[in-house]
C-alpha cells in the first residue's frame, strides 16, 4: 500500500462526507502523492514577495562585482579574495550572463536555491517520520524568517542550505541501505557543500553524531563507511581550506570570539531564526518531539545542534568562524524537529500551530523587506535604522550629471573601502543615469578592480597624476560629512582645495554627496 493510500485509509473515518474538514483532507491526499510541492511553493511566494525591495547592501555588491567579471577575472580575483566562495560567484556568472544584473533578477537564484531546499526539507522530513512529518516540517521551514531573508540575498547561503540538505538526505538513503553508489553520491554532494562554503561543512560533526545514534541502533556495519565518505570530501576540500585559511584575516576578522554566556547564544538563537517569538517556538516544538517521537528527533537533533558546537570550538582558534548566518543550514533540521512534533498532534492542532508561526513571524517577515533591512546583520538585535543608501546617492548624481564629469568614491580606500561605496554608486547610476549621459569617471585611482584583479580598485599614489581637467566632481562619503575633504584622504583633498569649490551637499542615509566645481 502506498504512503498517500495509507493516509487516506487513516483519515477517512474522522471526515464523514460533507463536513467541513474535507478541504484539508483532500490537500493531505494531494501532499501524499507530491509532498514537496506546498512548501516550495510557498517558499516561492514569501521569496519573490518584494524581493527588489531591499536595497543591495555591501556583500551583495560584492557578489555583483564578482559576477559581472569576466570569468578570467573573477577566477584571478578569487585568489586574493573571496576564493571560498568560487562555486557561488561562477554560478552567479552564468546566471547573470542569462538574466542580466537587475537586483530581482539576481536575487531569483537564491529564491529558486532556497525553495528547492524546502522540497528537500520535506522528502528528509518524510523520509524520517512519515508523509504528514514531511509536509509539515516543509512548511515549517518556508515560514521561518530567516528562510525569507537569505532567499532574498544575492549570496551563497540559500544554495548551501540546498545543497546540505541534499547532503543530509542522500546519508539517511544510505544509511538506510549501505551501497558504495550511495556513500559515493554523499562523498561528491558534501565535496560541492565544501566547494559553496567551508564553514557549512560542519555539518560532517552532526553527520557523525547522527550516524553513531543510528548505528547504536541498527549495528549494520555498512553505515560504518560514513567515515570513509566524510575523509574523502574533507580531503578533497583541503585546497580550498587552505587558501581560505590565507583570506580569513580579510574575511571573518571582524567576528568576535564566542564565550559560554547567555546573550552569546540567545543572539545566535534569535539571529539564526530572524525572529525571537519564532525561535522560541521552534524550540519548544523541538522539545515535543523529543516526548513524542524521541527516536527520529534524536537525528535531527544532531544535525541542529552538533554543527554548532563544533564552529564555536573551531572558533576558540585564530579566528571566529561562530556567525548564525554561516550556519543557517541548522533551520532546516529546526524545521524537521517542529515537523515532527506537529505531525504527531491532531490535525487541526497542528494546522493552527502552522497558523501561530506564520502569525509569530509576521512582523519580522516585513521589517526584512524595508529598504535598508539588508544592511542589518544582527536583526533583530542592535539598531537598524542605519543603512547607506546607494540608490538614493546614485540618484542625485544622475540628475545632475553632465558630460565630463569626475567622481571620488570615499577615497580613503584603506579605512572604508569595505562600505563598497563605489560599486554601490555605480550599480545604482548604471540604472538611473540618463539616455546619453555618460557615467561620471572615477578620480583617483591607478587601476580598476577588475584590471588588477582585485576586489577593490588599487589607488593612486600620486594624485594629481589621477586628476584630468574635470570642470565639476562628485564626492560621495559616508556618514553626514560638512566638508568633502574629510571624505577624501589629505594629499587628494590638498589638490583639489585650491582649485575647486562645493556647488552643493545632499544628505542621503548615511552618505553625502556633494559637487564640486572648478573656480
Amino acid at each position: 500500500m502506498t504512503v498517500a493510500g495509507s493516509l487516506r485509509e487513516r483519515t477517512a473515518p474522522a471526515r464523514p462526507e460533507g463536513s467541513g474538514d474535507s478541504a484539508p483532507a483532500a490537500m493531505m491526499a494531494l501532499a501524499g502523492r507530491v509532498p514537496w510541492c506546498w512548501p516550495a511553493l510557498l517558499t516561492l511566494a514569501l521569496g519573490f514577495y518584494q524581493v527588489g525591495r531591499p536595497e543591495l547592501w555591501r556583500d551583495e555588491l560584492a557578489s555583483w562585482s564578482f559576477g559581472t567579471r569576466p570569468l578570467s577575472s573573477l577566477i584571478a580575483t578569487a585568489r586574493h579574495s573571496g576564493g571560498t566562495q568560487l562555486a557561488y560567484y561562477l554560478l552567479l556568472h552564468v546566471w547573470i550572463m542569462a538574466f542580466g544584473d537587475s537586483v530581482d533578477a539576481m536575487r531569483a537564484l537564491s529564491v529558486l536555491a532556497m525553495a528547492a531546499a524546502a522540497a528537500c526539507v520535506t522528502v528528509l522530513g518524510r523520509r524520517l517520520a512519515g508523509a504528514r512529518a514531511g509536509l509539515f516540517s516543509g512548511l515549517v521551514f518556508a515560514l521561518v524568517p530567516s528562510v525569507s531573508r537569505f532567499a532574498q540575498e544575492v549570496r551563497f547561503y540559500s544554495l548551501e542550505v540546498l545543497v546540505a540538505t541534499v547532503a543530509t538526505l542522500l546519508l539517511v538513503r544510505a544509511l538506510d541501505r549501505p551501497s558504495a553508489p550511495r556513500w559515493l553520491a554523499y562523498a561528491v554532494c558534501l565535496t560541492l557543500l565544501g566547494y559553496v562554503d567551508l564553514v557549512a561543512l560542519s555539518v560532517v560533526a552532526g553527520h557523525a553524531a547522527g550516524v553513531a545514534l543510528r548505528w547504536r541502533r541498527d549495528r549494520d556495519n555498512g553505515q560504518l563507511w560514513f567515515a570513509a565518505a566524510a575523509a574523502v570530501a574533507l580531503v578533497a576540500c583541503l585546497p580550498l581550506a587552505a587558501l581560505g585559511s590565507a583570506q580569513a584575516a580579510n574575511q571573518v576578522k571582524w567576528i568576535p570570539k564566542p564565550g559560554l554566556d547567555l546573550a552569546v547564544f540567545s543572539f545566535f538563537g534569535r539571529n539564526l531564526f530572524y525572529s525571537t517569538s519564532v525561535a522560541a517556538a521552534l524550540i519548544i516544538l523541538a522539545i515535543v518531539a523529543w516526548a513524542v517521537a524521541g527516536r527520529e528527533a534524536a537525528f535531527m537533533t544532531a544535525i541542529a545542534v552538533v554543527p554548532v558546537a563544533a564552529v564555536w570550538l573551531a572558533s576558540q582558534g585564530a579566528y571566529s568562524y561562530f556567525f548564525p548566518r554561516y550556519l543557517l543550514l541548522t533551520v532546516a533540521a529546526w524545521a524537521i524537529l517542529a515537523g515532527i512534533a506537529l505531525s504527531r498532534l491532531d490535525l487541526k492542532i497542528a494546522v493552527a500551530g502552522l497558523a501561530v508561526i506564520a502569525i509569530l513571524g509576521a512582523g519580522d517577515q516585513q521589517v526584512i523587506r524595508s529598504p535598508g533591512a539588508h544592511s542589518w546583520p544582527t536583526y533583530p538585535v542592535g539598531a537598524g535604522g542605519s543603512y547607506l543608501g546607494y540608490a538614493q546617492a546614485a540618484q542625485v548624481v544622475a540628475d545632475r550629471a553632465r558630460a565630463g564629469d569626475g567622481i571620488v568614491y570615499q577615497s580613503q580606500e584603506d579605512q572604508d573601502r569595505w562600505l563598497m561605496i563605489g560599486y554601490g554608486l555605480q550599480y545604482y547610476l548604471a540604472q538611473d543615469r540618463r539616455p546619453g549621459t555618460p557615467a561620471p569617471r572615477q578620480l583617483f585611482i591607478a587601476e580598476t578592480g577588475v584590471r588588477a584583479d582585485r576586489l577593490y580598485p588599487v589607488p593612486c599614489q600620486q594624485p594629481a597624476a589621477c586628476l584630468g581637467t574635470e570642470s565639476r566632481i562628485w564626492i560621495v562619503g559616508s556618514g553626514y560629512d560638512r566638508s568633502p575633504y574629510s571624505a577624501v584622504t589629505p594629499a587628494q583633498a590638498a589638490l583639489l582645495r585650491p582649485y575647486y569649490r562645493v556647488r552643493e551637499v545632499r544628505h542621503v542615509p548615511s552618505l553625502t554627496v556633494f559637487l564640486l566645481v572648478r573656480t
